[in-house]
């Protein structure tokens, strides 16, 4: 598929303005005259095992916040269980995603009319495919972060940790699905291969989440501008330049320390990282010195420094904030080492930046 990124970023409003419909009926489901269940709490909380109980909760500085949010729709914990799946709240927020694949699914077929519908056989990584498995991580990322969204949004709306990781990972599936539908209607074509990745990143997101390991495991997605030889602008594109682009599988000292009951130190405030990326790849005819890199990065764990001056999911703007910096890497916050599959040599930090 191409232009993924690129339609998340313009119907991204979609999903805030529906989420705010949903925070506008969070009294129906977050004011309670009398607590509910210590499970319900901890699905709320977003923990895997049992709650406290109420009357062990203190005042004391290191206990979690009272408000849970979710972009902009809060809470107040603890949280009753959902009587039913689609509850206000749980609706909005699969309308929500569902919207945003219907319109990202539309764009290509408005922006290039006229194509019958039709599916192509892309492969995945291969030397020789369009994108060089770039597109396919891509989907692969999008797809975990989404399904992780919808868990913590299905949880603060009451739904139980097994609700929460079937539904996230249903709907998810179900916008990749439109997404390739759409697809199917361009020049491009669907993509099975989309698809799969689609579907594998959704359940990876999910089932990292319902364990209770995503403080542990990341996924990010990053710019990484490079300058291309200037006799590539004049060879036809067939859509994204991937070349800019960069994907990591993050392992966070902080998560792993929490789990292991162990102070990592100044470790927390970094990730081991295994990363992926494409130069020139997106040509037609294809460019012969086009290849993949794959590299190891020691880099800054952000959302961990954001926590430490304060920043955490009681406040939306909280919320928000730490999700999009576990999103989104943000350069030469990182050093590592690449390997250059064309060329078969290692290369240093600068390697995401340069074009060899």
């Amino acid at each position: 598929m191409t232009g993924l990124l690129e339609g998340l970023r313009r119907t991204a409003s979609v999903l805030l303005i529906l989420a705010a419909a949903s925070a506008s009926e969070a009294q129906s489901f977050h004011l309670f005259p009398s607590p509910p269940s210590d499970t319900a709490a901890s699905i709320a909380r977003g923990d895997p095992g049992e709650a406290d109980p109420p009357d062990s909760v203190s005042e004391s500085p290191q206990d979690p916040p009272k408000r849970r949010c979710v972009l902009i729709q809060c809470v107040t914990l603890p949280v009753a269980p959902a009587e039913k799946i689609f509850n206000r709240g749980a609706g909005l927020w699969t309308a929500a995603a569902l919207g945003v694949g219907v319109v990202v699914a539309a764009q290509g077929p408005i922006d290039t009319p006229g194509h019958g519908f039709f599916f192509v056989n892309e492969r995945f990584f291969q030397y020789d495919t369009y994108a060089g498995g770039s597109d396919k991580a891509s989907h692969f990322i999008v797809s975990a972060t989404v399904a992780e969204l919808l868990t913590d949004a299905y949880r603060i709306n009451g739904l139980s940790d097994h609700q929460s990781f079937a539904l996230s990972l249903g709907t998810t599936v179900v916008v990749g699905l439109f997404v390739e539908l759409g697809d199917g209607l361009t020049p491009y074509g669907g993509s099975a291969q989309d698809l799969t990745a689609d579907a594998l990143g959704a359940f990876v997101g999910a089932f990292v989440k319902r364990g209770g390991f995503d403080d542990v495991i990341g996924y990010q997605i990053g710019k990484v501008p490079t300058e291309l030889p200037a006799s590539f602008d004049t060879i036809p594109r067939l859509g994204i330049d991937y070349s800019h682009e960069i994907y990591n599988l993050n392992f966070k000292f902080a998560g792993i320390g929490d789990h292991l009951r162990r102070d990592p130190g100044l470790a927390r405030y970094l990730q081991l990282s295994f990363a992926y990326l494409t130069k020139a790849y997106g040509y037609q005819p294809p460019i012969e010195s086009r290849y993949q890199q794959v590299g190891i990065e020691l880099g800054l764990n952000i959302p961990e420094i954001l926590k430490a001056v304060g920043v955490n999911d009681s406040t939306w703007w909280g919320n928000t904030l730490l999700r999009a910096f576990r999103f989104f890497r943000v350069p030469y916050t990182q050093i590592g080492a690449y390997y250059n599959f064309k060329s078969r040599k290692w290369y240093g930090p600068g390697a995401p930046y340069r074009y060899y």
